[in-house]
């Protein structure tokens, strides 16, 4: 154990180290962002901003697929032996969201589609040397999952900080099964077809305003990089820094299919902003490259600022049916989450520029009910309900470092608290505390590597109402790094 958290340990480091001497080396002779002793806007406060009405569309299209096939042969005295295995794996998911920010409102309106499919098979062959007998085993596997889901979430300011939240979120899957065996002895073929939707509502009031001020931080960057390159004839005032990341917000709003006229337009306005404002010495090359790489790296990472307690109220179901052939057996599931009460709280505080706070924390209690419908061929339903009550509580922080434009660094930690108390006398209790590092750098704007560890600890606690109890307890540790590219 201590080996493998040291070698995590090691692979993280070596990573961390990796993209920085890149983002170091790369930067060297462009803006040297590492030195902040030649940031002229070391003490703005970008968490004071906050930004005009704005509107997001995003669309997202991934596709992945993955394969692999081994083959392995084996002999013994008596008897010779082949493996095959085949596994092939696919992916197509869509995802859109809409975002509105005004004085009044905040919207968020998101969904999305997933198609997804696996096969496997195994082929077992076995050949006797004494009678020269073989033996074939064929096992294969197949699944395929259809899911589509659809979340809305509002929240109406009656003042500028008194707001009522409201919400609702709907999600329908279906998904199919299929196991197969043939060899000399059986020959089956398993089918499992399942239908679910589920639907939840909510409603609550808060107090308080989380601002993005991910376009503030860009217009620092923007307004740092070009007094490096002294195409500046002076410093931007708090009150320009504030005007510019507003115009930065306002541009964005204005997206064309056709990327290449979107970028010209953003870049214009911008451009317009520092020439109306008598701010250039210079509107060469350099001026333009230095405002160009700045407007596609500078917002990158999102950063918030503000606070908001909220107490939510909300209801749900879900209703699942599961239908199994060539045994028929028909299986109806329905679960109602009936009053799912929760107190929130988060913070997101940036300072120094490159520092960033952030806070959640959460309290809530729920009833929920179960019942389950089983019949097979020939009988009657065979019914059973349960109900049960859970509290948790949980919190987490994370401290956010982004020393430049390309690279973000968390530490996070986290620690919930949950009971479970079920009707048949049952009550559990188990606790889950985690904290690990997060790596976010940026080859280009479209290519990005991620690193993540998490060390976690476990313990739970079950007991029965006959007396009878069992205590575990869990460590465990996550390493994961990624490579994404984004098309478009």
């Amino acid at each position: 154990m201590d080996f493998s958290i040291k070698k995590i340990n090691l692979v993280l480091a070596a990573s961390f180290l990796v993209a920085s001497a890149y983002a170091q080396n790369s930067t060297q002779n462009e803006y040297e962002e590492w030195r902040p002793s030649q940031n002229e806007y070391t003490d703005f406060d970008i968490g004071k901003l906050f930004s005009p009405d704005i509107v997001r569309n995003q669309l997202d299209v991934n596709f992945d697929f993955r394969s692999d096939h081994s083959r392995q042969n084996f002999s013994y005295p008596d008897r010779d032996g082949k493996l095959e295995s085949s596994n092939f794996a696919g992916n197509i998911s869509s995802y859109f969201s809409h975002y509105e920010n005004t004085r009044k409102r905040i919207s968020i309106l998101t969904g999305s589609v997933t198609i997804s499919g696996d096969y496997s098979s195994l082929k077992d062959e076995l050949t006797y040397s004494n009678d020269n007998l073989t033996n074939v085993d064929n096992l294969s596997n197949s699944f395929q999952r259809n899911y589509l889901y659809l979340n809305w979430s509002n929240q109406w300011y009656f003042s500028n900080l008194f707001f009522m939240h409201y919400g609702i979120n709907n999600g329908i899957s279906y998904n199919f099964k299929q196991n197969e065996i043939k060899n000399q002895s059986e020959d089956s073929n398993e089918k499992q077809k399942e239908f679910r939707t589920s639907i939840s509502t909510r409603l609550g009031v808060g107090y308080g305003r989380i601002e993005n001020v991910r376009d503030a931080r860009q217009a620092v960057y923007i307004a740092n990089a070009l007094s490096k390159k002294k195409v500046l004839n002076r410093k931007l005032s708090d009150d320009e820094l504030f005007e510019l990341s507003q115009i930065i917000s306002t541009v964005k709003n204005k997206r064309f299919l056709d990327s290449r006229l979107r970028l010209i337009e953003e870049i214009k306005t911008v451009d317009s902003f520092l020439e109306d404002n008598d701010l250039l010495v210079d509107n060469g090359a350099t001026y333009f490259t230095t405002l160009y790489d700045m407007w596609q790296y500078g917002d990158l990472f999102s950063r918030r600022s503000g606070y908001e307690l909220s107490f939510i109220v909300s209801h749900g179901h879900s209703y699942q049916n599961t239908k199994y052939t060539p045994v028929m057996r028909d299986v109806i599931y329905n679960y109602t989450n009936w009053p799912h009460v929760s107190l929130d709280f988060r913070y997101d505080k940036p300072f120094k520029l490159n520092w960033q706070h952030s806070l959640d924390a959460t309290v809530f209690g729920s009833h929920a009910s179960s019942y389950l419908q089983n019949r097979e061929t020939g009988n009657d339903y065979k019914k059973n309900s349960a109900k049960h009550t859970r509290y948790s509580a949980y919190v987490n922080y994370s401290l956010g470092y982004y020393p430049n434009t390309r690279t973000n660094i968390q530490v996070t930690a986290s620690q919930s608290i949950t009971k479970d108390k079920y009707d048949d006398g049952i009550d559990s209790m188990w606790y889950s505390t985690m904290i690990g590092p997060n790596l976010y750098y940026y080859f280009s704007p479209n290519l990005r590597l991620t690193g993540e560890c998490r060390f976690i600890y476990e313990p739970r606690r079950k007991k029965w109402n006959e007396g009878f109890y069992h205590n575990s307890n869990s460590i465990s540790s996550l390493f994961n790094i990624q490579l994404t590219y984004s098309i478009f």
